[in-house]
């Protein structure tokens, strides 16, 4: 089974802090890290909370974690600083969706 890079959320494109640490080859804490930075800066931190909405996941032993949702503009702030071919594969996907 392919994981979609794009998913539907409550009628809206997003993507998740998962998919863009495994797309990206990140750690996904670092990615957390990313977000949390900016919904916890003082600058822009109502508009960064309207970007990212905060979700759960199973691992593999059974232990919930901490992920995000992320729309368009969420991701546009996350993502974009990556560079690289798979950078570039990535933004196109998602922007065709």
């Amino acid at each position: 089974m392919t994981e979609e890079l794009v998913i539907m959320r409550d009628r809206q494109a997003v993507t998740t802090s998962l998919q863009v640490a495994r797309v990206f080859n990140k750690k996904h804490k670092h990615v957390i890290e990313a977000i949390n930075n900016k919904i916890n800066s003082a600058e822009n931190s109502a508009q960064y909370k309207n970007m990212f909405v905060e979700g759960t996941y199973t691992d593999a032993s059974g232990k919930a974690n901490k992920m995000y949702y992320m729309n368009r503009d969420g991701f546009t702030f996350i993502a974009f600083g990556f560079t690289g071919a798979k950078a570039d594969q990535f933004k196109l996907k998602y922007i065709d969706a």
